[in-house]
């Protein structure tokens, strides 16, 4: 019997059925659609033929505790009980909610080639069993892997660290107080708001990435290259925090619109100055989650190890 997965963003919801380690039967949902994460299960269930389920696994955006959730960016909320209340004849089937980063954390070991991008190659052999993976999208947040282990996090919320504090005073003087946590500034809504000061237009994160890609707005080039070279110098502030020398894994649209395009250059010239202890960063891969689905995979693989 399968299972349902969902990944709840800010922006956007996915849901599939997960069986054997294969997805099917996969949706994407604009969330300004809907007004909850029943509608959008609701319509999910009125589109797809859905045979008897084992059970149902929401990964969302946002902190998860005692059964309850809420998303960051989205006036949402989620409770595992009755979570799979829309969906039609199901019954009283086992439900969990985790954090979104947690299920790619979960996704990182059955990964395979194809559905990673190697931004760099790091040491052959790694020294540690620690990885990181760290989600832009709508909003930002890490999690640590060691061993079999994940460990959440909501480094999202956390401070920014005083090198990239002072790199963006000295782009962007008094305007940089604007930009308090990680989350203010590596996500979508953090490009957007750094193209709104260097251009005084409001765009989409999405759109500002697309522009830039297309070479449609030269403007866009200095939003996305400046974060760019801001995400090289937190991606040094993560290597000591964590010791990821099994790698940085970034995941999400924002990630895979900065780190997959031209602006990749400006990344790893950050990332690989010299410096202090730069055995430490030579020794540390960087890689693109390609695959958008992984979260849903990540999900699959913990309700199969549950079970």
């Amino acid at each position: 019997m399968p299972v349902l997965v969902a990944d709840v963003g800010g922006t956007n919801t996915r849901v599939a059925l997960a069986s054997a380690g294969r997805l099917s039967q996969l949706a994407r949902f604009g969330n300004d659609a809907y007004a909850s994460f029943a509608e959008v299960l609701s319509a999910y269930a009125r589109g797809h033929n859905l045979p008897a389920l084992r059970g149902i696994c929401v990964a969302v955006a946002g902190p998860v505790a005692a059964g309850r959730a809420e998303l960051t960016n989205r006036n949402w909320h989620f409770n595992e009980s009755g979570l799979a209340a829309p969906l039609p004849e199901q019954g009283d089937i086992p439900a969990r909610l985790i954090n979104d980063l947690v299920a790619l954390g979960h996704a990182l070991p059955g990964l395979v080639p194809s559905q990673l991008d190697v931004i760099r190659a790091g040491a052959v052999q790694p020294s540690n069993d620690q990885a990181l993976v760290a989600g832009l999208g709508t909003g930002f947040n890490a999690c640590l892997l060691k061993g079999g282990s994940v460990v959440e996090a909501e480094l999202g919320h956390a401070s920014l660290p005083l090198a990239i504090a002072e790199e963006l005073r000295a782009q962007l003087g008094d305007a940089a107080s604007g930009f308090r946590t990680n989350e203010c500034l590596f996500s979508g809504r953090g490009l957007s708001r750094l193209h709104n000061i260097l251009t005084n237009k409001d765009k989409r994160g999405q759109d500002i990435l697309e522009d830039f890609a297309t070479g449609a707005d030269p403007q866009a080039a200095a939003a996305v290259t400046l974060t760019a070279r801001l995400l090289g110098l937190f991606a040094r502030e993560l290597v000591f925090q964590y010791l990821p020398f099994r790698g940085i894994h970034f995941a999400g649209g924002a990630a895979r619109g900065i780190l997959g395009s031209a602006a990749r250059a400006e990344f790893l010239s950050t990332f690989e100055a010299g410096g202090r202890f730069a055995d430490h960063l030579d020794r540390v891969p960087v890689r693109l989650i390609a695959d958008d689905a992984a979260a849903l995979s990540g999900a699959a693989r913990l309700m199969e190890e549950s079970a």
